[in-house]
Protein backbone atom coordinates (compact mmCIF):
# COMPACT_ATOMS: atom_id res chain seq x y z
CA UNK A 1 0.00 0.00 0.00
CA UNK A 2 2.83 2.40 0.79
CA UNK A 3 4.41 1.73 -2.57
CA UNK A 4 1.16 2.61 -4.41
CA UNK A 5 0.82 5.85 -2.44
CA UNK A 6 4.42 6.76 -3.23
CA UNK A 7 3.88 6.10 -6.95
CA UNK A 8 0.67 8.18 -6.95
CA UNK A 9 2.45 10.96 -5.08
CA UNK A 10 5.33 10.95 -7.57
CA UNK A 11 2.97 10.94 -10.56
CA UNK A 12 1.02 13.83 -9.06
CA UNK A 13 4.22 15.76 -8.38
CA UNK A 14 5.42 15.15 -11.94
CA UNK A 15 2.12 16.45 -13.33
CA UNK A 16 2.32 19.53 -11.12
CA UNK A 17 5.89 20.24 -12.26
CA UNK A 18 4.90 19.78 -15.92
CA UNK A 19 2.00 22.23 -15.52
CA UNK A 20 4.24 24.78 -13.77
CA UNK A 21 6.83 24.44 -16.54
CA UNK A 22 4.18 25.00 -19.21
CA UNK A 23 2.95 28.16 -17.46
CA UNK A 24 6.52 29.50 -17.19
CA UNK A 25 7.17 28.74 -20.86
CA UNK A 26 3.99 30.50 -21.98
CA UNK A 27 4.80 33.58 -19.87
CA UNK A 28 8.36 33.67 -21.21
CA UNK A 29 7.15 33.48 -24.82
CA UNK A 30 4.69 36.32 -24.20
CA UNK A 31 7.48 38.54 -22.86
CA UNK A 32 9.84 37.69 -25.73
CA UNK A 33 7.31 38.09 -28.52
CA UNK A 34 5.22 40.90 -27.03
CA UNK A 35 7.50 43.59 -25.58
CA UNK A 36 6.12 45.84 -22.90
CA UNK A 37 4.40 48.92 -24.30
CA UNK A 38 5.29 52.11 -22.46
CA UNK A 39 2.38 54.50 -22.23
CA UNK A 40 3.05 57.92 -23.79
CA UNK A 41 1.79 59.74 -20.67
CA UNK A 42 4.97 58.70 -18.87
CA UNK A 43 7.05 60.78 -21.27
CA UNK A 44 4.74 63.75 -21.94
CA UNK A 45 6.90 66.16 -19.93
CA UNK A 46 9.88 65.64 -22.24
CA UNK A 47 9.96 67.74 -25.40
CA UNK A 48 12.23 66.25 -28.06
CA UNK A 49 13.48 68.31 -30.98
CA UNK A 50 14.74 65.78 -33.58
CA UNK A 51 16.91 68.50 -35.17
CA UNK A 52 19.14 68.33 -32.08
CA UNK A 53 20.08 64.77 -33.07
CA UNK A 54 21.77 65.83 -36.30
CA UNK A 55 25.51 65.36 -36.03
CA UNK A 56 28.10 63.04 -34.50
CA UNK A 57 27.65 61.54 -31.02
CA UNK A 58 30.08 59.49 -28.92
CA UNK A 59 29.85 57.20 -25.89
CA UNK A 60 33.22 55.68 -25.05
CA UNK A 61 34.47 54.20 -28.31
CA UNK A 62 30.97 53.96 -29.89
CA UNK A 63 30.02 56.59 -32.47
CA UNK A 64 26.64 57.40 -34.01
CA UNK A 65 26.16 59.90 -36.84
CA UNK A 66 22.60 61.11 -37.44
CA UNK A 67 21.95 62.82 -40.79
CA UNK A 68 19.15 65.26 -41.62
CA UNK A 69 17.57 62.81 -44.09
CA UNK A 70 16.92 60.18 -41.37
CA UNK A 71 19.92 58.02 -42.23
CA UNK A 72 22.84 57.29 -39.97
CA UNK A 73 26.00 55.33 -39.35
CA UNK A 74 27.43 53.63 -36.30
CA UNK A 75 30.86 52.23 -35.56
CA UNK A 76 33.12 51.18 -32.70
CA UNK A 77 36.55 52.83 -32.81
CA UNK A 78 37.85 50.18 -30.38
CA UNK A 79 37.41 47.64 -33.17
CA UNK A 80 39.53 49.82 -35.49
CA UNK A 81 36.50 50.67 -37.66
CA UNK A 82 36.35 54.04 -39.36
CA UNK A 83 33.23 56.00 -40.30
CA UNK A 84 33.58 55.00 -43.96
CA UNK A 85 33.25 51.33 -42.90
CA UNK A 86 30.39 51.96 -40.46
CA UNK A 87 27.07 50.11 -40.30
CA UNK A 88 24.14 51.95 -41.86
CA UNK A 89 20.74 52.55 -40.30
CA UNK A 90 17.71 54.80 -40.59
CA UNK A 91 16.15 56.59 -37.66
CA UNK A 92 12.92 58.31 -36.66
CA UNK A 93 11.64 60.15 -33.61
CA UNK A 94 7.96 60.18 -32.65
CA UNK A 95 7.51 62.25 -29.47
CA UNK A 96 10.10 60.49 -27.28
CA UNK A 97 10.13 57.16 -29.12
CA UNK A 98 13.47 56.86 -30.90
CA UNK A 99 13.67 54.09 -33.51
CA UNK A 100 16.76 52.74 -35.28
CA UNK A 101 16.35 50.37 -38.25
CA UNK A 102 19.70 48.66 -38.76
CA UNK A 103 20.37 46.98 -42.10
CA UNK A 104 22.42 43.80 -41.81
CA UNK A 105 25.50 43.67 -44.03
CA UNK A 106 25.27 39.99 -44.99
CA UNK A 107 21.54 39.84 -45.69
CA UNK A 108 18.84 42.37 -46.45
CA UNK A 109 17.33 41.86 -42.99
CA UNK A 110 16.32 44.96 -41.04
CA UNK A 111 16.81 44.89 -37.26
CA UNK A 112 14.57 47.37 -35.41
CA UNK A 113 15.70 48.88 -32.11
CA UNK A 114 13.42 51.16 -30.14
CA UNK A 115 14.33 53.48 -27.28
CA UNK A 116 12.78 56.17 -25.08
CA UNK A 117 14.68 59.44 -25.17
CA UNK A 118 15.22 60.66 -21.62
CA UNK A 119 17.45 63.66 -22.36
CA UNK A 120 18.35 65.55 -25.52
CA UNK A 121 20.06 68.92 -25.70
CA UNK A 122 22.99 70.48 -27.56
CA UNK A 123 25.57 68.44 -25.61
CA UNK A 124 23.85 65.27 -24.34
CA UNK A 125 21.72 62.47 -25.79
CA UNK A 126 20.39 59.87 -23.36
CA UNK A 127 17.94 57.09 -24.08
CA UNK A 128 16.74 53.84 -22.53
CA UNK A 129 15.88 50.51 -24.11
CA UNK A 130 13.01 48.19 -23.18
CA UNK A 131 15.24 46.34 -20.71
CA UNK A 132 16.11 49.47 -18.72
CA UNK A 133 19.62 49.88 -20.16
CA UNK A 134 20.57 53.55 -20.38
CA UNK A 135 22.82 54.92 -23.11
CA UNK A 136 24.40 58.37 -22.77
CA UNK A 137 26.24 60.13 -25.60
CA UNK A 138 28.07 63.43 -25.88
CA UNK A 139 27.94 65.52 -29.05
CA UNK A 140 31.21 65.59 -30.94
CA UNK A 141 30.18 67.76 -33.90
Amino acid sequence: MNRKKLILLLVGLAMLLAAAGAVLLINYQKRVHQPEVLEPEVFEKIKVDPDLLIGLWRSGSMYYRYNEDGTGRTWDAAEDIKEEEASHFTWTVDKTVFTHLHQMEISSAIIPKQYQITKLNLQTLAYEDEFGMTFVFEKVE
